[in-house]
């Protein structure tokens, strides 16, 4: 019978990182740009990678559009467009920490016994090398829970409200029902959490401090994270060759 991982669990998380910010990542100082940081970035790059021009924003395509009088009601100009996107002016603001999710979507099972599922991190070579294309080599394995535990009592202690989730990917070419509700509402942090297909391979998990908004990066100290932070290079990573043992009661399976 095959063991199929739970959708909702991160083994571990993966923080890309330059090597000159190691240090202060492993000091617990979480360096946060904002989501408009990144919109600007591919608007000023032209590179779609780490940078998203549609970041927190509602994304629509193939519309067909009228433009009409106010006063007499007449329809000028009828066209269609192709694609049209407008976010909050405020919720750009919020700062963000971005990771690769090592979950299900991931992680293939080799084998089991009572205690213990064993599975291997496996990308596509296409998305590996994107990956190290935009990010680099360098990163850090981090222990999920732990890491996510620190934030929340850090974020507590400061009243800041923080949101966790795995970022959702749909094909922006198309107006899915279920993705338009979501955009009802472009205040709200979900939005947030909401990326086109074409990043897909980034996996991403990310933490958004919901009622903070700077027009600059935030830096959230958790004090030191060297216990639970463990350096790797990318491809070691996922070279096939690394056994990830995941404990069958921690998975509830």
């Amino acid at each position: 019978m095959a063991i199929e991982l739970p959708k909702d669990k991160s083994a571990f998380l993966l923080k890309f990182i330059k090597p000159e910010y190691e240090d202060s990542f492993v000091e617990g100082k979480l360096y946060m740009n904002t989501l408009k940081y990144f919109i600007d970035l591919e608007k000023e790059s032209g590179i779609r990678g780490v940078g998203d021009a549609y970041e927190a924003s509602a994304v629509y395509s193939d519309l067909k559009a009228s433009l009409i009088n106010p006063d007499t009601r007449e329809v000028l100009v009828d066209g269609k467009i192709a694609k049209l996107n407008f976010h909050s002016i405020e919720r750009v603001n919020t700062p963000v920490f971005c990771m690769f999710a090592v979950d299900k979507d991931v992680l293939k099972v080799v084998s089991a016994d009572k205690d213990y599922v064993y599975t291997i991190a496996h990308l596509e070579k296409t998305e590996l090398e994107q990956l190290i294309k935009d990010f680099g080599n360098n990163m850090y394995v981090l222990d999920a829970f732990e890491f996510a535990s620190r934030i929340k009592r850090k974020c507590e202690d400061l009243n800041i409200l923080c949101k966790m989730n795995k970022v959702e990917y749909h094909d922006f070419s198309k107006n899915y029902e279920s993705r338009i509700r979501k955009y009802q509402d472009l205040e709200s942090v979900n939005v947030c959490f909401i990326k086109d297909d074409f990043f897909k391979c980034q996996n991403e998990y990310r933490i958004l401090l919901d009622n903070v908004y700077s027009e600059t990066p935030y830096v959230l100290d958790i004090g030191d994270i060297s216990d639970i932070a463990t350096k790797f290079k990318i491809t070691d990573f996922f070279n096939g060759e690394l056994r990830i043992a995941l404990n069958r009661r921690n998975l509830d399976i």
